[in-house]
């Protein structure tokens, strides 16, 4: 569904990111893990055409790489970006009803009480705050609604990047059973993350990324062994 060939991206004089390849398969998660600086945030802001970069994206086998971030938008991508996206003077419903506005014209407002249905299903806690303001939440509570906001769009790849950041312990509970959820229902899925266990445990496939380059990959399943991530970080 989605390829990185050959990135490479230079903030001035600075390496970022070199020579980068990834490949995210339809109805698969797959996980960028690196410590912070090593640009995981960098290869996301490229895909989604926010920054210029040399190599090749295509989506769909069509190539976007130079195309502009709401086309990409467009073409069935949805960024979650590790800053809140929500609408704080907006209730949550609203902030729901803003992110269906495009199917909204088609669907009504049946169909979008139907897709509020499955959406409060994983987000109990926003639905018992419906109609309380966005601004009124929680850090924590806001970063849930902006990924209610994204899956309710029903896009063809969830882009999401350090989605747990800022959360207690049980919004990561609860938002690691959203991305569970999203893998039972092989929903397509780039996360970039730092809580790596976590993270391995639910990706099908995982890169290791170090200095801006991808330094291991493979099956999420053969990293699940701290002495095999410990290898891919520091090496030995």
């Amino acid at each position: 569904m989605l390829k990185v060939e050959d990135l490479t991206v230079y903030y001035g004089k600075a390496l970022a990111v070199k020579d980068v390849s990834i490949e995210v398969k339809d109805g698969e998660i797959v996980a960028i893990i690196g410590s912070n600086g090593a640009g995981k945030t960098t290869i996301l802001n490229a895909i989604m055409g926010v920054i210029k970069k040399n190599g090749r994206i295509t989506f769909e086998n069509v190539d976007i790489t130079s195309l502009d971030t709401y086309k990409i938008v467009n073409m069935g991508i949805s960024y979650l970006p590790d800053s809140k996206t929500v609408f704080k003077d907006l209730t949550i419903i609203d902030n729901l009803r803003v992110a269906f506005y495009k199917s909204l014209k088609t669907e009504g407002e049946k169909g979008f009480r139907q897709k509020l249905d499955g959406i409060f299903e994983h987000f109990t806690n926003l639905e018992e705050k419906i109609k309380l303001k966005a601004g009124f939440l929680s850090g924590g509570e806001q970063q849930m609604l902006s990924i209610a906001q994204s899956l309710i769009r029903e896009p063809k790849l969830v882009i999401l990047d350090e989605p747990s950041a800022g959360l207690s312990p049980i919004l990561v509970k609860d938002l690691f059973n959203i991305i569970t959820f999203m893998k039972n229902n092989r929903l397509t899925v780039l996360i970039v993350e730092q809580n790596v266990n976590k993270t391995i445990k639910v990706a099908d496939r995982v890169y290791f990324l170090k200095n801006g380059r991808i330094i291991a990959f493979g099956n999420a399943r053969d990293f699940r062994d701290d002495s095999i991530i410990k290898k891919a970080y520091f090496g030995g």
